[in-house]
């Protein structure tokens, strides 16, 4: 049993406990109690005090892609699964260092983070919790082939809904779908639909059908009304809006905006090695991503929290990228961005009776901080703790 005492929490990240301090009980896997600070003692319990550090539930990174380490894209795609593997286990392992004790894998090569998922479940190794599709199912694109065998590709209603069963099959967590052009494939337009509706509708009637929720790789303003009228459950990206968009989003129960920044951020403060097709289409669309974002916060629209991971190097762990970039150019506060990458992401990940807030019954998966990020979202940077399932991270 471990107790963590004098620990300050944060409010809006806490369930059934009212005050600011309190000594937290660890049972095994589990929260068992949280009470008032100082007043718990257990005989031979662990005990760790928390004074002036904040506890809170360990952050949830809503996409990323453990296969991508930022490096050149064909010697990624040349380099063995087995190798691949152990460099996946080691980013996932720094991103559960810096607090992210649960992660979404949006798209590898050959399946291999299913196998890391399972293992990770199995307690075989130490690593954050890991939701996976798997690979990706787009249609017949241009540059597809720019990343290997990270895609699977279907062109049609039938072969949707085959693929779709295929990844349920091979033990996906989700089934990520391409529903138009990328930044990074080199001959995507991210405007421009590559997805007919019925393929979309098949697809999503085949996961409903076996309890898998949708992820739509998505930028542009019609595929994003699409995603939303087929109840397409996270909208990766979803850069380009225009008022539609807001609406039906705020209408929708089902289906939620998962943005990401960092990537196009990232691509133009940093150009240097980087592909002049990256560049060239951050310069388009990184000032109406950021307008779209902060329409997010203006009409109250619940988001996700993500970075994209992978898609340029270093940014395995690296969420303060992410953070930053929600507060000083989008807006939120530090406590908004730290709503979006715990409660909000385990609540549209379908996870929140399990992880996201601090509440008794609920999964010892928790970070402490020296500081208030709630206040400062640099404190970020200093993480004093991190439990994975009731034990204490030691990598």
């Amino acid at each position: 049993m471990l107790v963590l005492k004098n620990a300050r929490l944060i409010p809006e990240l806490t369930e059934n406990f009212d005050k600011k301090y309190a000594d937290v009980v660890i049972n095994g896997e589990l929260i068992q109690e949280i009470k008032p600070a100082n007043s718990v003692s257990i005989p031979e319990a662990q005990v760790i005090d928390l004074e002036g550090k904040t506890l809170m539930p360990g952050l949830i990174e809503g996409h990323l892609h453990l296969d991508l380490c930022g490096k050149n894209t064909f010697e990624e795609n040349v380099e063995s699964d087995s190798y691949r593997i152990m460099r996946c286990l080691r980013l996932a392992q720094d991103n559960l260092k810096k607090g992210y004790t649960t992660v979404r894998d949006v798209g590898d090569r050959n399946n291999i983070t299913i196998g890391l998922a399972k293992a990770v479940n199995e307690g075989m190794i130490m690593g954050p919790d890991i939701l996976t599709s798997g690979i990706i199912i787009s249609p017949t694109e241009m540059g597809n082939e720019f990343f290997g065998t990270m895609y699977t590709e279907a062109d049609s209603p039938a072969e949707f809904t085959k693929a779709v069963r295929r990844q349920y099959q091979l033990g996906a967590d989700w089934i990520k779908i391409m529903g138009t052009g990328a930044v990074m494939n080199p001959g995507g337009e991210p405007g421009m639909p590559i997805i007919y509706e019925e393929e979309l509708q098949a697809a999503c009637r085949a996961a409903d059908y076996v309890g898998l929720p949708v992820a739509v790789h998505c930028h542009g303003t019609e595929a994003i009304k699409m995603c939303i009228r087929c109840g397409v459950r996270t909208v990766e990206h979803s850069s380009i809006m225009d008022d539609e968009c807001i609406e039906m989003y705020k209408k929708s129960d089902r289906s939620f905006p998962m943005p990401t920044m960092s990537p196009m951020i990232n691509f133009l403060e940093f150009p240097e090695g980087k592909p002049k097709h990256y560049i060239e289409k951050a310069e388009r669309l990184t000032d109406t991503l950021i307008k779209g974002v902060r329409a997010y916060k203006e009409n109250n629209i619940k988001i996700g929290w993500a970075t994209d991971a992978g898609v340029y190097e270093g940014s395995h762990g690296n969420g303060i990228y992410e953070f930053r970039a929600r507060v000083n150019l989008a807006g939120f506060t530090p406590l908004e961005t730290l709503i979006q990458a715990t409660k909000n992401n385990a609540e549209i990940l379908m996870i929140d009776d399990k992880v996201g807030t601090v509440k008794c019954g609920k999964r010892a998966n928790l970070v402490v901080f020296d500081g208030n990020p709630d206040e400062d979202i640099e404190v970020l940077e200093n993480v004093s703790m991190v439990l994975k399932a009731g034990k204490i991270v030691q990598l």
